[in-house]
Protein backbone atom coordinates (compact mmCIF):
# COMPACT_ATOMS: atom_id res chain seq x y z
CA UNK A 1 0.00 0.00 0.00
CA UNK A 2 1.68 3.49 -0.92
CA UNK A 3 1.26 6.14 1.64
CA UNK A 4 1.97 9.64 0.77
CA UNK A 5 5.10 9.69 1.88
CA UNK A 6 6.20 7.78 -1.03
CA UNK A 7 5.78 10.24 -3.29
CA UNK A 8 8.68 12.59 -2.40
CA UNK A 9 11.00 9.40 -2.62
CA UNK A 10 9.73 9.08 -6.08
CA UNK A 11 10.67 12.89 -6.60
CA UNK A 12 14.21 12.60 -4.82
CA UNK A 13 15.03 9.61 -7.01
CA UNK A 14 14.22 11.24 -10.45
CA UNK A 15 17.24 12.26 -12.04
CA UNK A 16 15.63 15.41 -14.32
CA UNK A 17 17.70 18.43 -15.36
CA UNK A 18 15.12 20.76 -14.50
CA UNK A 19 14.46 19.88 -10.80
CA UNK A 20 15.84 22.79 -8.71
CA UNK A 21 15.56 22.90 -5.17
CA UNK A 22 14.62 26.63 -3.81
CA UNK A 23 13.14 28.60 -6.74
CA UNK A 24 11.36 31.66 -5.19
CA UNK A 25 11.47 34.47 -7.58
CA UNK A 26 14.53 36.38 -6.59
CA UNK A 27 17.06 33.49 -7.25
CA UNK A 28 14.78 32.64 -10.59
CA UNK A 29 16.69 35.27 -12.59
CA UNK A 30 19.77 32.85 -12.16
CA UNK A 31 18.07 29.27 -13.07
CA UNK A 32 15.44 28.34 -15.46
CA UNK A 33 12.42 26.29 -13.72
CA UNK A 34 10.05 24.65 -15.95
CA UNK A 35 6.54 26.57 -16.30
CA UNK A 36 7.72 29.46 -14.50
CA UNK A 37 8.92 32.53 -15.52
CA UNK A 38 9.81 35.93 -15.19
CA UNK A 39 7.60 37.61 -17.59
CA UNK A 40 4.38 38.42 -16.23
CA UNK A 41 1.44 35.93 -17.94
CA UNK A 42 -0.18 36.80 -21.05
CA UNK A 43 -3.20 38.38 -19.64
CA UNK A 44 -1.37 39.49 -16.74
CA UNK A 45 -3.59 41.69 -14.05
CA UNK A 46 0.20 43.16 -12.21
CA UNK A 47 2.55 43.48 -14.95
CA UNK A 48 5.08 43.47 -11.78
CA UNK A 49 4.80 39.66 -10.81
CA UNK A 50 6.04 36.57 -12.57
CA UNK A 51 3.92 33.67 -14.15
CA UNK A 52 2.98 30.04 -13.16
CA UNK A 53 1.50 28.12 -16.13
CA UNK A 54 -0.61 24.72 -15.28
CA UNK A 55 -1.61 22.61 -18.15
CA UNK A 56 -4.73 20.73 -19.00
CA UNK A 57 -5.72 18.15 -20.65
CA UNK A 58 -9.73 17.76 -20.87
CA UNK A 59 -12.43 16.19 -23.53
CA UNK A 60 -13.69 19.38 -25.21
CA UNK A 61 -15.45 18.53 -28.17
CA UNK A 62 -15.85 14.35 -27.76
CA UNK A 63 -18.27 12.71 -25.57
CA UNK A 64 -17.68 14.00 -22.56
CA UNK A 65 -17.52 17.43 -23.43
CA UNK A 66 -20.44 18.34 -21.30
CA UNK A 67 -18.15 18.03 -18.51
CA UNK A 68 -14.76 18.95 -19.50
CA UNK A 69 -15.56 21.90 -21.00
CA UNK A 70 -17.30 23.42 -17.69
CA UNK A 71 -14.68 22.14 -15.61
CA UNK A 72 -11.79 24.43 -17.17
CA UNK A 73 -14.02 27.26 -17.58
CA UNK A 74 -14.79 27.19 -13.53
CA UNK A 75 -10.92 26.66 -13.01
CA UNK A 76 -10.07 29.85 -15.40
CA UNK A 77 -12.10 31.67 -13.28
CA UNK A 78 -10.61 30.69 -10.47
CA UNK A 79 -7.42 31.57 -10.95
CA UNK A 80 -8.44 34.76 -12.78
CA UNK A 81 -10.22 35.76 -8.95
CA UNK A 82 -6.67 34.64 -7.48
CA UNK A 83 -4.74 36.79 -10.13
CA UNK A 84 -7.12 40.13 -9.33
CA UNK A 85 -6.49 38.92 -5.71
CA UNK A 86 -2.74 38.90 -5.62
CA UNK A 87 -1.42 35.72 -7.14
CA UNK A 88 0.36 33.60 -5.81
CA UNK A 89 3.89 35.34 -3.98
CA UNK A 90 5.69 37.07 -6.43
CA UNK A 91 3.68 35.01 -9.15
CA UNK A 92 0.21 35.00 -11.00
CA UNK A 93 -1.33 31.62 -12.39
CA UNK A 94 -2.06 31.11 -15.91
CA UNK A 95 -4.70 28.39 -17.03
CA UNK A 96 -5.52 29.75 -20.28
CA UNK A 97 -2.31 28.76 -22.48
CA UNK A 98 -1.76 25.43 -22.21
CA UNK A 99 -5.03 23.60 -22.16
CA UNK A 100 -5.51 20.89 -24.93
CA UNK A 101 -8.24 19.19 -26.11
CA UNK A 102 -7.86 15.10 -25.80
CA UNK A 103 -11.41 14.38 -27.79
CA UNK A 104 -11.62 11.83 -24.82
CA UNK A 105 -8.77 9.73 -27.22
CA UNK A 106 -6.12 8.31 -25.05
CA UNK A 107 -3.60 8.34 -27.93
CA UNK A 108 -4.23 12.27 -28.56
CA UNK A 109 -4.22 12.92 -24.88
CA UNK A 110 -0.31 11.25 -24.77
CA UNK A 111 0.41 13.65 -27.95
CA UNK A 112 -0.83 16.55 -26.58
CA UNK A 113 0.80 16.22 -22.96
CA UNK A 114 4.12 16.00 -25.05
CA UNK A 115 3.25 19.30 -26.48
CA UNK A 116 3.22 21.06 -23.12
CA UNK A 117 5.02 18.83 -21.05
CA UNK A 118 8.27 21.17 -20.55
CA UNK A 119 6.20 24.59 -20.53
CA UNK A 120 4.16 23.67 -17.41
CA UNK A 121 4.61 23.32 -13.82
CA UNK A 122 2.27 20.64 -13.23
CA UNK A 123 -0.55 19.21 -14.93
CA UNK A 124 -3.58 20.81 -13.02
CA UNK A 125 -6.81 18.65 -14.82
CA UNK A 126 -5.62 15.15 -16.74
CA UNK A 127 -9.45 14.08 -17.72
CA UNK A 128 -9.85 10.30 -18.58
CA UNK A 129 -8.74 7.94 -16.14
CA UNK A 130 -7.16 4.97 -18.69
CA UNK A 131 -5.87 8.66 -20.40
CA UNK A 132 -4.02 9.45 -17.51
CA UNK A 133 -2.32 6.31 -16.55
CA UNK A 134 -0.65 6.42 -20.15
CA UNK A 135 1.22 9.20 -19.80
CA UNK A 136 1.99 8.90 -15.36
CA UNK A 137 5.59 7.13 -15.94
CA UNK A 138 6.32 10.49 -17.77
CA UNK A 139 4.70 12.16 -15.88
CA UNK A 140 6.74 11.19 -12.86
CA UNK A 141 10.17 10.93 -14.85
CA UNK A 142 9.31 14.70 -15.14
CA UNK A 143 8.02 15.52 -11.40
CA UNK A 144 4.90 16.68 -12.78
CA UNK A 145 2.31 16.54 -10.29
CA UNK A 146 -0.64 15.64 -11.76
CA UNK A 147 -4.33 16.34 -10.98
CA UNK A 148 -7.18 13.69 -12.41
CA UNK A 149 -10.39 14.91 -13.47
CA UNK A 150 -11.77 11.59 -12.28
CA UNK A 151 -12.55 9.90 -9.45
CA UNK A 152 -11.17 6.75 -9.83
CA UNK A 153 -10.02 4.90 -6.45
CA UNK A 154 -6.98 3.33 -8.37
CA UNK A 155 -5.87 7.33 -7.40
CA UNK A 156 -5.11 7.08 -3.90
CA UNK A 157 -2.49 4.67 -4.80
CA UNK A 158 -0.74 6.28 -7.41
CA UNK A 159 2.47 8.33 -6.86
CA UNK A 160 2.67 12.09 -8.34
CA UNK A 161 -1.03 12.40 -8.47
CA UNK A 162 -2.71 14.70 -6.58
CA UNK A 163 -6.15 13.50 -6.41
CA UNK A 164 -9.73 15.10 -4.78
CA UNK A 165 -13.04 14.11 -4.08
CA UNK A 166 -14.50 10.75 -3.00
CA UNK A 167 -13.93 8.04 -4.93
CA UNK A 168 -16.02 6.30 -7.11
CA UNK A 169 -15.90 3.21 -5.35
CA UNK A 170 -16.34 4.94 -1.94
CA UNK A 171 -19.36 7.07 -2.87
CA UNK A 172 -20.74 3.52 -4.51
CA UNK A 173 -20.67 2.49 -0.96
CA UNK A 174 -22.23 5.87 0.32
CA UNK A 175 -25.24 5.41 -2.46
CA UNK A 176 -25.75 1.93 -0.95
CA UNK A 177 -26.07 3.17 2.64
CA UNK A 178 -28.44 5.80 1.94
CA UNK A 179 -30.89 3.28 0.05
CA UNK A 180 -30.73 0.46 2.51
CA UNK A 181 -31.25 3.55 5.71
CA UNK A 182 -33.15 6.23 4.16
CA UNK A 183 -35.38 3.98 1.79
CA UNK A 184 -35.25 0.81 3.93
CA UNK A 185 -33.78 -1.04 0.06
CA UNK A 186 -34.01 -4.75 0.40
CA UNK A 187 -32.54 -5.05 -3.32
CA UNK A 188 -30.04 -2.95 -4.76
CA UNK A 189 -29.10 -2.69 -8.72
CA UNK A 190 -25.94 -0.97 -10.39
CA UNK A 191 -26.13 0.07 -13.96
CA UNK A 192 -22.92 0.75 -14.88
CA UNK A 193 -20.37 1.37 -17.37
CA UNK A 194 -17.65 -1.30 -17.85
CA UNK A 195 -13.86 -0.17 -17.15
CA UNK A 196 -12.29 2.21 -14.75
CA UNK A 197 -15.53 4.34 -13.93
CA UNK A 198 -18.25 2.28 -13.67
CA UNK A 199 -16.47 -1.04 -12.20
CA UNK A 200 -14.72 1.40 -9.65
CA UNK A 201 -18.27 2.14 -8.97
CA UNK A 202 -19.96 -1.17 -9.12
CA UNK A 203 -17.46 -2.89 -7.41
CA UNK A 204 -17.84 -0.57 -4.35
CA UNK A 205 -21.64 -0.83 -4.26
CA UNK A 206 -20.51 -4.76 -4.29
CA UNK A 207 -18.94 -4.69 -1.04
CA UNK A 208 -21.47 -2.05 0.97
CA UNK A 209 -24.49 -4.54 -0.61
CA UNK A 210 -22.75 -7.46 0.95
CA UNK A 211 -22.15 -5.68 4.48
CA UNK A 212 -25.60 -4.59 4.42
CA UNK A 213 -26.89 -8.25 3.27
CA UNK A 214 -29.03 -7.09 0.44
CA UNK A 215 -29.63 -8.83 -2.66
CA UNK A 216 -27.23 -7.22 -5.35
CA UNK A 217 -28.29 -7.15 -9.33
CA UNK A 218 -25.41 -5.83 -11.68
CA UNK A 219 -26.24 -4.92 -15.00
CA UNK A 220 -22.87 -3.33 -17.70
CA UNK A 221 -24.25 -1.42 -20.39
CA UNK A 222 -22.86 0.70 -23.28
CA UNK A 223 -23.10 4.30 -23.91
CA UNK A 224 -26.40 5.47 -25.60
CA UNK A 225 -30.10 6.61 -25.80
CA UNK A 226 -33.10 4.58 -24.70
CA UNK A 227 -32.56 2.45 -27.82
CA UNK A 228 -29.20 1.17 -26.40
CA UNK A 229 -30.82 0.54 -23.55
CA UNK A 230 -33.48 -1.35 -23.94
CA UNK A 231 -31.71 -4.48 -22.43
CA UNK A 232 -30.98 -3.07 -19.21
CA UNK A 233 -34.02 -1.51 -18.92
CA UNK A 234 -35.80 -5.24 -19.16
CA UNK A 235 -33.73 -6.58 -16.87
CA UNK A 236 -34.63 -4.00 -14.21
CA UNK A 237 -38.60 -4.37 -15.34
CA UNK A 238 -37.71 -8.14 -14.43
CA UNK A 239 -35.72 -7.85 -10.99
CA UNK A 240 -37.68 -5.14 -9.26
CA UNK A 241 -34.90 -4.18 -6.98
CA UNK A 242 -35.70 -1.46 -4.29
CA UNK A 243 -33.37 1.22 -5.89
CA UNK A 244 -31.10 1.42 -8.83
CA UNK A 245 -27.42 3.13 -8.75
CA UNK A 246 -26.65 4.32 -12.13
CA UNK A 247 -23.03 5.27 -13.04
CA UNK A 248 -23.08 6.23 -16.36
CA UNK A 249 -23.02 8.94 -18.15
CA UNK A 250 -26.31 11.78 -17.88
CA UNK A 251 -27.65 10.07 -21.37
CA UNK A 252 -28.29 6.79 -19.82
CA UNK A 253 -29.49 8.59 -16.66
CA UNK A 254 -32.62 9.96 -18.64
CA UNK A 255 -32.75 6.81 -20.90
CA UNK A 256 -33.07 4.50 -18.29
CA UNK A 257 -35.39 6.35 -15.25
CA UNK A 258 -37.57 7.63 -18.05
CA UNK A 259 -38.55 4.49 -19.65
CA UNK A 260 -38.47 2.30 -16.86
CA UNK A 261 -40.63 4.61 -14.76
CA UNK A 262 -43.06 4.82 -17.89
CA UNK A 263 -43.57 0.87 -17.76
CA UNK A 264 -44.66 0.84 -14.33
CA UNK A 265 -41.22 0.66 -12.03
CA UNK A 266 -42.00 2.13 -8.60
CA UNK A 267 -38.47 2.24 -7.69
CA UNK A 268 -36.18 5.02 -7.00
CA UNK A 269 -32.63 5.81 -8.04
CA UNK A 270 -29.68 7.26 -7.17
CA UNK A 271 -26.78 8.13 -9.28
CA UNK A 272 -22.74 8.96 -9.27
CA UNK A 273 -21.50 11.97 -9.68
CA UNK A 274 -20.97 11.79 -13.41
CA UNK A 275 -24.93 10.94 -13.94
CA UNK A 276 -26.40 14.52 -13.69
CA UNK A 277 -26.52 17.45 -16.15
CA UNK A 278 -28.93 20.06 -15.91
CA UNK A 279 -30.02 19.41 -19.83
CA UNK A 280 -31.94 16.31 -18.01
CA UNK A 281 -34.10 19.15 -17.37
CA UNK A 282 -35.25 19.62 -20.64
CA UNK A 283 -35.52 16.48 -21.36
CA UNK A 284 -38.97 14.00 -21.18
CA UNK A 285 -37.52 12.22 -18.25
CA UNK A 286 -37.79 15.25 -16.17
CA UNK A 287 -40.42 14.39 -13.71
CA UNK A 288 -39.51 11.16 -13.49
CA UNK A 289 -35.74 12.42 -12.30
CA UNK A 290 -38.03 15.09 -10.01
CA UNK A 291 -40.00 11.93 -8.18
CA UNK A 292 -37.32 9.82 -8.14
CA UNK A 293 -33.70 10.32 -8.54
CA UNK A 294 -30.95 11.76 -6.51
CA UNK A 295 -27.89 12.91 -6.88
CA UNK A 296 -24.43 11.97 -4.82
CA UNK A 297 -21.42 13.93 -5.55
CA UNK A 298 -18.29 15.94 -4.88
CA UNK A 299 -19.45 19.47 -4.33
CA UNK A 300 -22.42 20.98 -3.41
CA UNK A 301 -24.75 22.34 -6.55
CA UNK A 302 -24.19 26.05 -7.72
CA UNK A 303 -26.93 27.53 -5.44
CA UNK A 304 -25.25 25.98 -2.69
CA UNK A 305 -25.33 28.89 0.20
CA UNK A 306 -21.33 28.55 1.42
CA UNK A 307 -18.90 30.99 1.50
CA UNK A 308 -16.79 29.17 -1.76
CA UNK A 309 -20.13 29.42 -3.83
CA UNK A 310 -21.29 32.70 -3.42
CA UNK A 311 -17.69 33.88 -3.96
CA UNK A 312 -17.83 31.51 -7.22
CA UNK A 313 -21.25 33.13 -8.55
CA UNK A 314 -19.99 36.67 -7.99
CA UNK A 315 -17.33 35.61 -10.31
CA UNK A 316 -19.39 33.89 -12.52
CA UNK A 317 -21.80 36.38 -12.86
CA UNK A 318 -18.86 38.80 -14.05
CA UNK A 319 -17.50 37.01 -16.88
CA UNK A 320 -21.44 36.02 -17.92
CA UNK A 321 -20.77 32.02 -17.28
CA UNK A 322 -24.13 29.80 -17.08
CA UNK A 323 -24.60 27.79 -13.63
CA UNK A 324 -23.32 24.35 -14.44
CA UNK A 325 -22.28 21.77 -11.22
CA UNK A 326 -19.40 20.98 -13.37
CA UNK A 327 -18.19 24.61 -13.14
CA UNK A 328 -18.63 24.23 -9.65
CA UNK A 329 -16.13 21.23 -9.41
CA UNK A 330 -13.19 22.85 -11.16
CA UNK A 331 -13.56 25.82 -9.11
CA UNK A 332 -13.33 23.59 -6.16
CA UNK A 333 -10.26 21.44 -7.42
CA UNK A 334 -8.12 24.66 -8.16
CA UNK A 335 -9.27 25.67 -4.27
CA UNK A 336 -6.83 22.41 -3.40
CA UNK A 337 -4.26 23.33 -6.13
CA UNK A 338 -4.26 26.54 -4.93
CA UNK A 339 -3.43 25.14 -1.55
CA UNK A 340 -0.18 23.50 -2.88
CA UNK A 341 0.81 26.40 -4.90
CA UNK A 342 0.99 28.52 -1.91
CA UNK A 343 2.60 25.81 0.37
CA UNK A 344 5.70 25.57 -2.23
CA UNK A 345 5.23 29.52 -2.34
CA UNK A 346 6.04 29.99 1.38
CA UNK A 347 8.59 27.23 1.71
CA UNK A 348 10.33 28.46 -1.49
CA UNK A 349 9.76 25.25 -3.21
CA UNK A 350 7.93 26.46 -6.56
CA UNK A 351 9.65 24.07 -8.87
CA UNK A 352 8.58 20.50 -10.05
CA UNK A 353 10.48 18.84 -7.65
CA UNK A 354 9.45 21.29 -5.05
CA UNK A 355 5.65 20.62 -5.53
CA UNK A 356 6.29 16.72 -5.35
CA UNK A 357 7.78 17.67 -1.48
CA UNK A 358 5.11 19.86 -1.36
CA UNK A 359 2.20 17.39 -1.61
CA UNK A 360 3.21 15.21 1.24
CA UNK A 361 3.59 17.59 3.37
CA UNK A 362 -0.16 19.52 2.23
CA UNK A 363 -1.79 18.70 5.63
CA UNK A 364 -5.60 20.61 4.62
CA UNK A 365 -6.23 23.89 2.52
CA UNK A 366 -9.60 25.96 3.39
CA UNK A 367 -12.00 25.27 0.74
CA UNK A 368 -14.37 27.72 2.01
CA UNK A 369 -17.04 25.18 1.54
CA UNK A 370 -16.69 23.69 -1.35
CA UNK A 371 -15.36 20.59 0.33
CA UNK A 372 -15.52 18.79 3.69
CA UNK A 373 -13.36 20.14 6.35
CA UNK A 374 -10.10 18.32 6.17
CA UNK A 375 -10.07 18.60 2.53
CA UNK A 376 -6.49 19.09 1.15
CA UNK A 377 -4.66 16.66 3.33
CA UNK A 378 -2.13 14.77 1.88
CA UNK A 379 0.19 14.35 4.77
CA UNK A 380 -0.41 11.35 6.06
CA UNK A 381 -1.73 7.62 5.15
CA UNK A 382 -3.70 6.89 2.87
CA UNK A 383 -6.43 5.44 4.96
CA UNK A 384 -5.96 8.13 7.29
CA UNK A 385 -6.54 10.78 4.51
CA UNK A 386 -8.79 9.64 1.71
CA UNK A 387 -12.25 11.49 1.45
CA UNK A 388 -15.35 9.23 1.94
CA UNK A 389 -17.86 11.89 2.02
CA UNK A 390 -20.24 12.98 -0.41
CA UNK A 391 -23.52 15.61 -0.96
CA UNK A 392 -26.58 14.22 -1.48
CA UNK A 393 -29.22 16.21 -4.21
CA UNK A 394 -32.37 16.05 -5.58
CA UNK A 395 -33.61 17.90 -8.18
CA UNK A 396 -35.90 20.47 -8.02
CA UNK A 397 -37.24 21.71 -11.49
CA UNK A 398 -36.66 25.73 -10.55
CA UNK A 399 -33.27 25.60 -9.02
CA UNK A 400 -30.38 26.86 -11.37
CA UNK A 401 -29.03 23.76 -12.23
CA UNK A 402 -31.91 21.39 -11.44
CA UNK A 403 -29.90 20.12 -8.45
CA UNK A 404 -30.30 21.33 -4.47
CA UNK A 405 -29.00 20.02 -1.48
CA UNK A 406 -30.43 16.57 0.21
CA UNK A 407 -27.77 16.03 2.80
CA UNK A 408 -24.15 17.23 3.20
CA UNK A 409 -21.30 15.57 3.74
CA UNK A 410 -23.03 11.86 4.24
CA UNK A 411 -20.65 9.45 5.09
CA UNK A 412 -22.52 5.78 5.58
CA UNK A 413 -20.89 3.30 8.04
CA UNK A 414 -19.76 0.76 5.28
CA UNK A 415 -17.15 3.58 3.57
CA UNK A 416 -16.68 5.19 6.98
CA UNK A 417 -14.70 1.21 7.70
CA UNK A 418 -13.41 0.56 4.75
CA UNK A 419 -9.92 -0.44 5.19
CA UNK A 420 -8.09 0.62 1.25
CA UNK A 421 -5.60 -2.17 0.54
CA UNK A 422 -5.82 -1.99 -3.71
CA UNK A 423 -7.79 0.25 -5.71
CA UNK A 424 -11.43 -1.13 -6.22
CA UNK A 425 -11.07 -1.68 -9.38
CA UNK A 426 -7.91 -3.08 -10.69
CA UNK A 427 -6.73 -1.93 -14.63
Amino acid sequence: MKSKMLRSGVAGLSAVALVLAGCGRDDAADTEVAGVTEEPCPEAVDQEKGCIYLGAITDLTGPFSPIGAPMIEGSQAYWRYVNENGGVGDYEVDMVTHVRDNTYNETTHSQEYREIRDQILMLAHSMGTAHTNGILDDTRQQNIVTVPASLGSNWLFEEGVMEFGTSYCAEAMNMVDYAVDEFDAQSIGVVHFPGDYGDDAANGAQIAAEERGVEFFRYTTAPGGTDEQTAVIQRILADRPDVVLLSTSAIETGAVVGATVAQGFEGRFIGSTPTWSAGLMGSQAAPALEARYLHVGAVAPWGHDSEGHEQMRQVAETIGAEPNDWFVLGWGASSVIHGLLEQAAENDQLSRSGLFESVDSLSGVDTRGMFPEGAGDYSGELNENASRENIVSRVEADSPTGLVLEEEWYVGPTAADFEYTEACYLM
